[in-house]
């Protein structure tokens, strides 16, 4: 039986639950243009992306508590990008990390479609 899949978008929870509201928001992501977002199987693996324009990266969490894994994009671009999370906070993270803004949500469809298992599209490096 396939897992329940969670999605907070800057701290709202997203009704995720058909396919009808799945593909609303995945159009909501893609014309959101700075968040934060988790998707997660209950007591179980969670990922998530930050975006800020163009630039986005992943984190992958195989349970709560786990220091997980981050996406790998251009280890050769210089410099950092500033990410606003849900609640207002904002962190600076290497340019290294982000990857293709098609990229992230393909993994995101990834994740759902294998029931929260780590997307194998993305290179990942562990934190």
């Amino acid at each position: 039986m396939p897992h329940v899949i969670q999605m907070t978008l800057d701290d709202r929870s997203l009704d995720i639950s058909a396919p009808g509201p799945w593909a609303r928001a995945l159009d909501l992501i893609q014309s959101t243009s700075r968040f934060e977002l988790w998707v997660s199987v209950p007591d179980g693996p969670s990922m998530c992306m930050l975006r800020n324009g163009e630039s986005a990266w992943l984190m992958y969490l195989r349970e709560p508590g786990d220091s997980g894994f981050r996406s790998v994009g251009d280890t050769h671009r210089p410099g950092v990008e500033v990410f606003t999370l849900g609640n207002g906070q904002v962190d600076e993270y290497p340019r290294a990390w982000c990857i293709d803004l098609a990229q992230c949500l393909q993994a995101l469809v990834d994740f759902r479609d294998r029931d929260g298992a780590r997307p194998e599209s993305i290179t990942w490096c562990e934190s």
